[in-house]
C-alpha cells in the first residue's frame, strides 16, 4: 500500500503515473470531492481504523508510532485528522474497541 509511504505526495503520484500535478489534482477533486491531501489522509486513517479493529497489538502502539506507520510526519497532524474522521482520539478509539 504505497499510500502509507511518507513520500506519497501529489507530485510523487503524478510522476509515478506519468501525468502532471494539476491534472491529477483535478481528477481526485472531481472523483472524490476533496483535495489530494484530504483523500490521502482519508486512506491512511481508514487503514489505521481497520488495523486497530483487526490487530489488537496495533491498539497498543503510541500515537506517534501509529502516525509514522501510515506516513504522517508527526503525531499532532495525525491525531487531528483521526479525530476529524472518527470524532475521538486514536487512544479513545482503541479503548472503545
Amino acid at each position: 500500500m504505497e499510500y502509507l509511504n511518507p513520500d506519497f505526495t501529489l507530485s510523487y503520484v503524478a510522476k509515478k503515473i506519468k501525468t502532471n500535478t494539476t491534472y491529477l489534482s483535478y481528477v481526485v477533486n472531481k472523483r472524490f470531492g476533496k483535495s489530494f491531501g484530504e483523500y490521502s489522509n482519508e486512506l491512511k486513517i481508514n487503514y489505521v481504523i481497520n488495523e486497530m479493529i483487526s490487530n489488537h497489538m496495533y491498539r497498543k502502539y503510541s500515537t506517534q508510532a501509529i502516525a509514522e506507520s501510515v506516513g504522517f510526519k508527526n503525531a499532532v497532524s495525525f491525531a487531528k485528522s483521526f479525530r476529524k474522521r472518527t470524532g475521538v482520539s486514536p487512544a479513545q478509539f482503541a479503548n472503545n474497541i
